[in-house]
């Protein structure tokens, strides 16, 4: 059964048939954990008919086996999986044109490059292929970190110091008006005593011209 399918797979001819429908699978590549699910999605477009899909698994070299493996055929509500294909580990659901391959529990060793297929009249029509890598461990995406601007330090001056600042301001002002006035009153009091002296001599030379 596995040579049948194995034959059917590399020696089918590719003609000229119009109105081949486009056949896209999803997602081009699928990293999952060990023992998680995958799935695979096939969708067959600008198609109104109903065909059987298949599924295949080429395993990735280096792997001397590197070759395409028969998993299972789908049409409506018939299954049929290849040979040594275990039906709990491999499951396939869906509609008339679009198709869904479960992997359950996978390991390492299921990694290879998944291809469903159809087969329109003489034709067997691929689809993109879904790249599926198994690891022990997802790889973490590190967290972007942000540059920081360093703040700019600001001088805080205590309420003790202000104050202490304020009072010897108006201590020096208080001091500077009371030099002021005290300035401006010993002016007053020389041109007092200067005037009282030049209206002395002039009073007592104007009685000397009297009493001549």
């Amino acid at each position: 059964m596995q040579l049948l399918w194995l034959s059917l797979f590399l020696l089918v001819q590719i003609s000229g048939t119009s109105r081949v429908p486009v056949i896209t699978q999803s997602p081009e590549t699928l990293l999952v954990q060990t023992d998680k699910e995958a799935k695979l999605f096939c969708d067959i477009r600008s198609s109104t008919n109903t065909y059987g899909i298949y599924w295949f698994r080429q395993v990735m070299p280096p792997s001397v086996d590197n070759r395409y493996q028969f998993l299972v055929h789908s049409e409506k509500t018939t299954f049929t999986h290849g040979e040594g294909i275990n039906s709990e580990h491999v499951l396939v659901s869906g509609e008339a044109s679009k198709s869904t391959l479960r992997l359950r529990d996978v390991k390492p060793s299921d990694g290879g490059v998944y291809i469903c297929a159809i087969i329109v009249g003489p034709q067997l029509v691929f689809g993109s292929g879904t790249q599926l890598n198994v690891v022990d461990v997802l790889p973490t995406t590190p967290t972007p970190t942000k540059k920081t601007t360093p703040k700019r330090k600001v001088c805080k001056t205590k309420p003790s110091e202000v104050t202490q600042q304020n009072g010897s301001l108006c201590s020096a002002f208080t001091l500077s008006l009371l030099v002021g006035c005290a300035v401006v009153l010993l002016i007053s009091i020389i041109m007092i005593i200067r005037v009282n002296y030049l209206w002395n001599v002039a009073r007592h030379h104007f009685v000397k011209q009297l009493q001549r």
